[in-house]
């Protein structure tokens, strides 16, 4: 019996151990091909530029409408087991990306796939890491787990690129699968959370926090020029798998340690005074990204844009946590929407001006709204 219960040592026992891990894990194997999913549906499905659009707006609508039913099956199952479901979503949102050669599987499906397994897991994450915090020391404890991700993710998008140009879309989705239901399962290792929630439309209007909703909403615009927009602008210049790969790998690299080391220092110089010294450089970066045109400014400007977001992300994130107590399960459900809110006015713009770069500056003005939080 001893030794049938022996190779549990050789796993972490601490919460928040289990969360980076399993943080880490889940970025890894995501960042093996989500870097790519923008193009892959461009590229090499040969969707339109409106279509592909269209894809990740109703993703963002998804999102936001499944973010209360998310939220309310973790309070009946378990924060917990809303990250575990978010697994079998992601997997067949792979799935389905996977046999659009073969089949013509509905985009909406697959988009709507997509927008179930994010809503889940972010949820999951927020709450479970929200208890398991503290708050004298949230800015460290996110940073780190910011940054172990990060890390993790680091040769993600360079394997992945690899894989892609050698071998094909096929073995990173399995390789994705694999990994992804690891990841969920180093949680289950200490004891489920529970928690209470209830939704209205009401605290969506709540005028209390009108700020909070405007800076979720350009955060939003972020979030999606990050993951969407900027790889279909730059892949126009680099035009290849394996150097927009590399542009992930310098942008991980330096925003792991940045994030690591600012988290520390701003449990101590104060979260807000470091987003008002940098936020002017960061809404800079979006801009001149706007402007690139070759190979050398889309590297200066990825190392550039990796500092401004590397000195934000923890001092914002540590913010966002501390506002949550005392209601974390609801506020977290309107930090979602209105973050999708934000996805879905920056790619109607961008459907709307036909510009990619357009859409850039767009955020770069809108993240000047950081000054409200």
């Amino acid at each position: 019996m001893y030794h049938n219960h022996h190779w549990w040592r050789f796993f972490p026992k601490k919460k928040l151990t289990q969360i980076y891990t399993s943080a880490a894990l889940r970025s890894f194997a995501i960042s093996l091909i989500s870097l790519f999913i923008p193009l892959y549906l461009y590229v090499e499905r040969g969707f339109s530029l409106e279509q592909t659009i269209y894809f990740f707006i109703f993703y963002a609508v998804i999102f936001a409408v499944s973010s209360p039913l998310a939220a309310k099956f973790g309070a009946r199952f378990g924060a917990k087991h809303a990250i575990l479901w978010s697994v079998p979503f992601y997997l067949l949102f792979i799935l389905g990306l996977y046999l659009l050669p073969q089949v013509r599987v509905p985009l909406a499906l697959i988009s709507a796939l997509f927008g179930l397994s994010q809503s889940f897991y972010w949820m999951g994450l927020h709450l479970i890491f929200s208890r398991a915090s503290d708050h004298d020391h949230r800015g460290e404890e996110l940073g780190k787990r910011d940054s172990i991700s990060v890390l993790a993710t680091m040769l993600g998008p360079v394997i992945g690129g690899l894989l892609i140009k050698y071998t094909g879309f096929s073995l990173v989705f399995s390789l994705t699968a694999l990994i992804l239901f690891g990841s969920a399962l180093f949680l289950f290792l200490s004891k489920e959370d529970k928690y209470q929630y209830h939704f209205t439309f009401r605290s969506l209007m709540d005028k209390r926090q009108w700020r909070d909703d405007l800076f979720y909403t350009a955060r939003g615009m972020q979030i999606i020029a990050a993951g969407v927009i900027w790889p279909l602008f730059i892949f126009m210049i680099l035009n290849d798998y394996f150097s927009l790969g590399l542009t992930g790998f310098i942008l991980s690299g330096i925003s792991a340690v940045l994030i690591l080391v600012i988290g520390r220092l701003s449990d101590h110089t104060g979260k807000r005074r470091i987003i008002r010294w940098v936020v002017g450089f960061e809404s800079l970066a979006w801009i001149l990204k706007a402007f690139v045109g070759t190979i050398s400014q889309v590297f200066g400007i990825t190392i550039f844009s990796a500092f401004t977001g590397g000195f934000m992300e923890s001092p914002i994130g540590a913010i966002e946590y501390d506002k949550a107590k005392g209601k974390v399960a609801s506020y977290f459900v309107n930090r979602e929407i209105f973050l999708c809110l934000g996805r879905i006015l920056l790619l109607v713009f961008v459907l709307m001006m036909n510009s990619l770069s357009g859409g850039l500056i767009l955020t770069g003005l809108a993240s000047l709204l950081a000054l409200l939080f």
